[in-house]
């Protein structure tokens, strides 16, 4: 072992052998390097182990003799926990968790992109076009970032493992339709809840045109009786107070708590079951806006001030309205 690692042959593939310490512990990991049918002779798989040798040396860490599974659960997650938002993070468990059976195993310094490719390809074999191809992205995405960290802590020699795999015709394309809720239909999901915080949910969804950062940062102070008050979560910080149309103000005058979409998403699902309604999701409530305001019978300007855009695009619309035989529909008292 003059070179610190020893060649031998076992199974009928040629392996590297090489001593590791940790914690006063002597350990010696071994790593295929390939058949025998292809390498019959010992001098010609000795470029290939001083290769890996030399990626070993390069990251002589005890994470980056860990296995992957290690890395990830005790230095990734915890890392990003604190520097990352929710739904990164969440997309990244999702991401892991179908990695984890094919990526987990390994030792983390020895992952290459082949490796990567495989669990790819493996959850194609499961998943075909059920996933679309966004989410086969999002899966490699995971996967970079995990080994982006793994070389900035020198626990990986690098290039990233990721970099070389492809989904490229991976999953569906196929986007969902989008959905608008009419007048008609939103007044039958306010008739299964007139009142209460799922009410004001729908209410605020259906009848201003906030973004749904805005949505949620909202607070019951925010509303003056006549105003809403927009002025936290603004992608420009802009202060804006919108006006509150009489549908939307019935539901908000009785009091109310922050918004919690999660929440208002459960007990709507449970409510429509047996019912005509589908649900197509919040911003449904948003998608034709204007089109609902035109049939309540709201002005162009005040309908403008609501959907935060011109006047002039506002009235064009209502003017298409008009001339289609659209008539305004009175909310009932």
């Amino acid at each position: 072992m003059s070179d610190g690692y020893s060649i031998f042959k076992s199974g009928g593939s040629w392996f590297v052998r090489w001593s590791e310490w940790h914690d006063r512990k002597r350990t010696q990991p071994s790593h295929r390097l390939g058949s025998m049918k292809h390498y019959p002779r010992k001098t010609e798989v000795k470029p290939l182990a001083e290769e890996y040798m030399a990626s070993v040396r390069k990251t002589q860490t005890v994470e980056a003799g860990a296995t992957v599974k290690e890395f990830v659960d005790t230095t990734f997650f915890p890392k990003i926990k604190f520097t990352l938002a929710k739904g990164t993070i969440a997309l990244y468990l999702h991401g892991w968790k179908q990695l984890e059976p094919h990526l987990g195993h390994l030792r983390l310094r020895d992952v290459r992109v082949a490796d990567v490719q495989a669990a790819l390809d493996a959850i194609y074999a499961v998943r075909g076009n059920a996933l679309s191809h966004s989410i086969y992205m999002h899966h490699k995405v995971t996967a970079s970032a995990i080994f982006s960290h793994a070389m900035r802590l020198g626990h990986h020699p690098g290039p990233n493992p990721e970099d070389g795999s492809s989904v490229r015709s991976y999953g569906h394309t196929g986007h969902r339709e989008n959905g608008a809720y009419s007048l008609q239909e939103i007044k039958q999901f306010l008739a299964l809840f007139p009142s209460g915080q799922v009410a004001v949910t729908i209410g605020l969804n259906a009848f201003l045109a906030l973004r749904e950062p805005e949505l949620r940062a909202l607070l019951p102070e925010d509303f003056d009786g006549d105003h809403v008050r927009i002025h936290r979560a603004t992608k420009t910080g802009n202060d804006e107070r919108l006006p509150v149309i009489a549908p939307l103000k019935r539901l908000l005058v009785d009091g109310w708590e922050p918004i919690n979409l999660r929440k208002a998403k459960t007990a709507i699902l449970e409510r429509i079951k047996g019912t005509n309604l589908r649900w197509l999701g919040w911003y449904a409530f948003r998608r034709g806006m204007a089109t609902n305001l035109f049939e309540l019978g709201v002005r162009p300007e005040e309908a403008a001030l609501i959907l935060r855009n011109s006047p002039e695009v506002i009235r064009r619309h209502y003017l298409k309205l008009e001339q289609s035989g659209k008539k305004a529909d009175a909310w009932p008292a």
